[in-house]
């Protein structure tokens, strides 16, 4: 939620605001009934809470714009750069339909690993770093093998937004694609990742769901996994 007041005009219109809003409902419960007086006071504090749950903050930091807009494009007339992000479902039959139907553009593709939280703290990633490595490996196979001009990295453990903005800063981006498992067995969903990208980027971003079923590494996905 956003702070509402961010001067001191701010805070005067709110002061004034409450001021008028209270004298009126102890002035509408004296003269006209007390439940009255109590309906108005509550009916200004649910609008007010109201307002400030559907408002957008004009002054919130929007990172992952500002990434890209601090990226400077070294060859002029390069083809398009397309970010993809990716975990279990890397190797989904759509999103390598997708990437096929880019193959003239240059992909650049970014693996968040999977950890679960304990052995995040304890620094005992070394498995997962592994097999996010060899998904990787196996992505940039295929998409050598298509004459898809590919490259791509395992992004840091369970810091899936600060890898994107890491690679929206450096190589830049006209296209994001994140392919993702299906609300409630995915974290990147559970967190607004995708809705994030949407509201601050200027650049289109392609959702791709897949079903846990559809993945073809890794057998079952855990619940909620990054991915």
């Amino acid at each position: 939620m956003r702070n509402p007041i961010r001067s001191e005009t701010d805070a005067f219109h709110i002061t004034l605001a409450s001021t008028v809003v209270i004298c009126a409902a102890l002035a509408l419960g004296a003269l006209i009934d007390p439940v009255v007086g109590v309906a108005v006071l509550v009916g200004a504090v649910i609008g007010a809470f109201a307002w400030e749950l559907c408002t957008k903050d004009p002054d919130r930091r929007r990172s992952l714009r500002e990434a890209v807009a601090a990226y400077s494009r070294h060859e002029p007339g390069g083809g398009p750069r397309i970010l993809v992000i990716a975990n279990r479902t890397l190797h989904d039959d759509e999103l390598r339909a997708a990437l096929r139907r880019r193959s003239r553009a240059e992909l650049h593709l970014v693996v968040p690993i999977l950890t679960s939280r304990v052995r995040y703290i304890a620094s005992d990633v070394d498995e997962e770093l592994a097999e996010a490595a060899e998904r990787l490996a196996e992505a940039l196979d295929w998409a050598e093998a298509e004459g898809i001009a590919a490259t791509g990295r395992v992004g840091d453990p369970n810091a899936a937004l600060g890898a994107i903005e890491d690679e929206l800063r450096q190589h830049g981006a006209d296209e994001v694609i994140i392919s993702t498992f299906p609300r409630g067995k995915s974290n990147w969903l559970e967190t607004g990742i995708v809705e994030r990208l949407r509201d601050e980027l200027d650049i289109p971003v392609t959702h791709i769901v897949v079903e846990a079923a559809d993945t073809a590494r890794g057998g079952a996905p855990p619940s909620r996994a990054p991915a």
